[in-house]
């Protein structure tokens, strides 16, 4: 019998009779039922530009005061204290294996969006020599997706968890195009992938580069909000 990856409680192996008559191997879960049910979705009742959780589907305040070309995010989970928890073991401490906690949940948001290709926010070389991975692309199973940004220092001087809202808000534009990003953007809708929104700043700085490269629309998705 399998561990959960989270919380390494020894998973269950009771097969459904629909699962004996489907054709191909069993997929099992690497998650638990209690594991399944720590993070909060995101209901129906949100704002529409952001996705952040409210008690109506107004636009919110903060999406108020954006100006520019307006964004449109979807996100999955509320960052709650749970997902803080999870986010601080996968992304801060390093363990790779809480990557397949959010594959599952991730695909089944993608299936919902509508794009031509997908594009996730990259790390800086120092987090990548650091940490090992890119969180982001760690969720992602088997779905293409395209590195059509790099980022511009190889170092940042101060981690975007670490700043307040005014900080995020005045922080530079992080990225440029990659070499290639113009044969592949050119005319396409593009989908973002994140982790977290927090005040929107990283995502409208990448949108900002994918529109200099030739994209027709831009969009995004984040695992939280």
């Amino acid at each position: 019998m399998n561990a959960c990856v989270w919380c390494g409680r020894r998973l269950g192996g009771v097969v459904t009779v629909s699962q004996l008559w489907r054709w191909g191997p069993l997929i099992r879960s690497a998650v638990c039922r209690a594991c399944q049910t720590r993070l909060t979705p995101i209901s129906s009742q949100h704002c529409p530009q952001c996705g952040r959780q409210q008690t109506d589907e107004t636009v919110c305040r903060d999406c108020q005061r954006w100006s520019g070309r307006p964004l449109v995010n979807h996100a999955v989970y509320v960052y709650d204290a749970a997902m803080k928890a999870y986010m601080q073991q996968y992304k801060f401490q390093g363990d790779y294996t809480l990557r397949r906690v959010l594959q599952e949940p991730l695909r089944l948001a993608l299936a919902k969006e509508t794009y031509d290709v997908l594009v996730p926010i990259p790390v800086d070389q120092a987090t990548w020599q650091q940490r090992g991975f890119n969180q982001v692309t760690g969720w992602l199973q088997t779905q293409p997706f395209q590195q059509a940004l790099l980022v511009q220092a190889t170092r940042k001087a101060q981690p975007q968890s670490a700043k307040d809202r005014a900080a995020r808000l005045r922080t530079a534009q992080p990225f440029t195009l990659a070499p290639n990003a113009a044969s592949l953007l050119t005319n396409r809708r593009v989908l973002l992938l994140d982790d977290v929104y927090t005040t929107g700043r990283t995502l409208r700085h990448a949108a900002d580069q994918i529109y200099l490269g030739g994209a027709k629309a831009v969009t995004s998705l984040t695992l939280a909000r």
